[in-house]
């Protein structure tokens, strides 16, 4: 039976007021509702958008031509393909949980189950996709050839506002410096909640015209790119390799020849550093003897952009046993008339990456994206490094001291390097 106009007005306005709900979660007016979203935010406003069309297609049936309709149409199909294609395939990076089964009980999928239910949604994505191609090149076969124009023009102007105007920095006249924006950036983090968020990395639940962690990458590799050594400061040249180390723990002979060589103090436990750089990466090595457990507390840390502003004391990368890499800044941001507050933002990159084995002893490999970085070759740039083993304990087991097996600078006192030019 068909629906009364009031009916559609009705549903369209329930599922309108849906829709801007989730793109109101979306763009962050209410942080607290992001907590534990395991997806980036474009999947949560594909999502809103599904419900938004759905209500307009309602409410404007009967009262718009009928290429309108069958616009909104092709959109909400679009939308059924990418949202399973992601689930399919992005969201197995970060994760496939299933829970629910007969009567109440509850599964935990092994690889095969949850390999299962990919292949599921991304049959689902890809018989979307195949429909959706084939409404839109129906309907384009409809429009005369001004109408085909028009239509490309209306998808370059849209690819244009969501990939480079939405996500470029604000232009703020009056906040011209990099240092007041570093400020600004992390004051507005602090305010709206976002960096009370967990899980991966921030810059995925940022909605793309408030992108917080791009636009501070880009200040404080601006400040980077035009800092100088102090004077009379020694400056390390970082050589360049001509092929890339394997990141695995071994540190090959050969694949690290040419590195810069730093021993660590102290240099009775013989842990050594190595350095070096190609046009994309800037590389990490260390060999621990001192470190021979297999289990326990093992890491190596790398400690950069030391000083680098009064709202950005430094970042850092902790690579640990398994291979696994932790990112943080430590950012201070204004608060009113009272001292500016200090706080660590994690997981701040997502090319990091690292390996960690033991033959013998530990021995660590790690490799940074000099863009991600903010490190640019030839300009020089303070940095230390640590490496530190088991805790020592009591007889009780209880925490007693750390235990330093290396370390080469400090806060007070960085090494400083530059990346080679060729």
């Amino acid at each position: 039976m068909s629906a009364s106009r009031g009916q559609r007005d009705a549903f369209g306005l329930i599922a309108l007021l849906i829709g801007a709900g989730l793109a109101g979660v979306g763009a962050g007016i209410w942080p607290d509702a992001l907590h534990g979203l395991n997806a980036p935010i474009w999947v949560l406003l594909a999502v809103a958008g599904v419900f938004a069309l759905a209500g307009a297609s309602l409410a404007s049936h009967g009262r718009t031509p009928p290429w309108v309709q069958a616009v909104i149409g092709n959109c909400i199909l679009t939308l059924f393909a990418v949202i399973p294609a992601w689930i399919a395939w992005g969201g197995s990076r970060r994760g496939f949980p299933v829970s629910g089964g007969p009567g109440g009980a509850w599964l935990t999928p092994g690889f095969d189950f949850a390999d299962m239910a990919r292949l599921a949604f991304a049959a689902s994505a890809l018989l979307m996709g195949l429909i959706a191609l084939a409404v839109w090149i129906a309907w384009l076969r409809k429009l005369s050839w001004s109408g085909r124009g028009g239509f490309a023009i209306a998808l370059a102007l849209a690819a244009q506002l969501l990939f480079v105007t939405m996500p470029a920095e604000p232009r703020w006249p009056e906040v011209a410096d990099d240092q007041l924006r570093l400020a600004r950036y992390a004051l507005l983090v602090e305010d709206e909640g976002w960096s009370q968020l967990r899980g991966g990395p921030r810059r995925w639940y940022f909605p793309p015209w408030r992108n917080f962690e791009d636009w501070t990458k880009a200040a404080r590799s601006r400040l980077a790119a035009a800092r100088r050594a102090p004077a009379g400061q020694e400056v390390l040249d970082i050589p360049a390799l001509a092929v890339a180390p394997v990141l695995d723990g071994a540190i090959g002979e050969d694949e690290w020849r040419g590195a810069r060589r730093i021993a660590l103090a102290p240099e009775a436990l013989g842990s050594v550093a190595w350095i070096a750089a190609d046009a994309r990466y800037l590389y990490f090595a260390a060999d621990v003897p001192a470190d021979t457990t297999s289990d326990g507390f093992d890491q190596f840390r790398v400690w950069f952009h030391i000083g680098l502003s009064p709202w950005l004391d430094n970042e850092r990368v902790f690579l640990d046993r398994h291979g696994g890499t932790s990112s943080l800044r430590q950012t201070r941001f204004p608060w009113g008339d009272h001292a500016p507050r200090a706080r660590t933002d994690w997981h701040i990159y997502e090319r990091a990456r690292g390996a960690s084995a033991l033959s013998g002893h530990r021995r660590y490999e790690l490799a940074l994206d000099l863009d991600e970085a903010g490190i640019a070759p030839g300009v020089a740039f303070p940095l230390w490094l640590e490496v530190e083993g088991d805790p020592q304990r009591d007889a009780a087991g209880k925490f007693k001291a750390r235990t330093d097996l290396g370390r080469a600078g400090s806060h007070a006192a960085p090494l400083w390097l530059r990346i080679a030019t060729r």
